[in-house]
């Protein structure tokens, strides 16, 4: 949905008493092709025009009929029952808005009692193919519900200490974009809990807060297209394995696990249930070869560079497990003697990546 359809909305809105705006599709019609079904055009239409009293927001499901254009005697039947269900109006008395002159030209043969008009489109010269092949291009054009699908979420990701804030930090402000931070930092200063503190119930509020955070900031006002984000639940997951483990906890010699199996099934679940609903277009990886920062919280036994590479390797792995492998881009750069730890080739790096693969650039 973009502002024409919205212009449309609003003409029919303000030359009648209402509208009942009719959502219709079926399954693997163009919508459902780019992951946008009926089910989701229905929600995201009718959080639209959710502070509208004079919208109602109902769906046709056309799967069950004939295609277009066969499909119209049957597809009317399933309109004249939305009205019935929706609206306290006699059908004959209604007015039907349409974009396209075949339809008013067959709404005119079949229902010759309704009054049917054309949409003046010349207002909005926009299409939603236009929007769907170019979607940065018309981001302010796109309805906010709908930005969310749109928008390109970027992922910064690595064991601690690589520079990842950063770098989240840097290209946000690079392209004008929001930012959600490593949630788990926050909790660790606001609780003043340390690495190797952290329980399961901990990482139970570390993993559905991450998830929440990052999606206010690709569901918020200031999106404008592209959001960068410190950390998700697969680094989350990755920590979960690597403290709570029992095998974990004997591979660093550490005595008995935090966890019990029961909890450790729960965390299990809802990382596979957050992993499966977050989208991402980009995953940076940073290689652990920066100098690892005693900040207070951070658990200086991983500083050696042994233990910061298993840890590294175990998180590509949770990240190839997760059907993400195509999305990841590891950020290895030469250091010079300019830039020894390679912040600043990394920073670079990632905007030839972004321009490359989602063809937005800084300037």
């Amino acid at each position: 949905m973009h502002i024409g359809h919205i212009a449309a909305v609003h003409q029919a809105k303000r030359q009648c008493d209402g509208v009942l705006l009719a959502v219709s599709g079926y399954a693997g019609d163009r919508g459902d092709q780019i992951g946008l079904n009926l089910e989701k055009r229905f929600r995201y239409t009718r959080e639209t025009f959710k502070d509208d009293a004079l919208v109602v927001v109902g769906k046709i499901d056309e799967t069950g009929i004939p295609r277009y254009p066969e499909g119209w005697q049957q597809w009317l039947i399933l309109l004249e029952q939305l009205i019935e269900e929706k609206c306290e109006v006699q059908t004959p008395k209604l007015t039907i808005f349409v974009g396209e002159k075949v339809y008013q030209e067959q709404l005119n043969k079949l229902r010759p009692a309704w009054k049917v008009e054309l949409i003046d489109r010349q207002l909005l010269p926009l299409s939603a193919s236009m929007v769907r092949e170019n979607p940065l291009k018309y981001w302010q054009k796109i309805a906010r519900p709908f930005r969310r699908h749109f928008s390109k979420n970027i992922l910064i990701a690595g064991s601690a200490s690589g520079g990842k804030t950063t770098l989240v930090k840097d290209l946000a402000r690079s392209y004008g974009s929001p930012f959600s931070l490593e949630y788990a930092r926050h909790y660790q200063e606001k609780y003043n809990v340390l690495d190797e503190e952290l329980n399961g119930r901990d990482y139970m509020y570390l993993l559905t807060n991450q998830y929440r955070q990052t999606s206010n900031e690709i569901e918020g006002t200031a999106n404008n297209g592209l959001v960068f984000a410190d950390t998700n639940s697969t680094v989350t997951k990755a920590y979960i394995d690597w403290y709570l483990t029992t095998d974990a906890k004997k591979a660093k010699e550490s005595g008995k696990s935090l966890i019990s199996q029961e909890e450790l099934a729960a965390l299990n679940s809802q990382y596979q249930l957050i992993v499966q609903q977050e989208k991402w277009d980009l995953i940076f990886i940073i290689p652990p070869v920066t100098k690892y920062v005693d900040d207070q919280f951070r658990d200086m036994s991983m500083a050696t560079e042994s233990i910061r590479w298993a840890f590294h390797h175990h998180l590509v792995k949770l990240f190839v497990e997760a059907g993400l492998e195509e999305k990841m881009v590891f950020l290895d750069v030469e250091s010079t003697e300019a830039d020894p730890q390679g912040f600043y080739g990394r920073y670079v790096m990632a905007q030839e990546v972004i321009e490359g693969r989602l063809n937005v650039k800084v300037w």
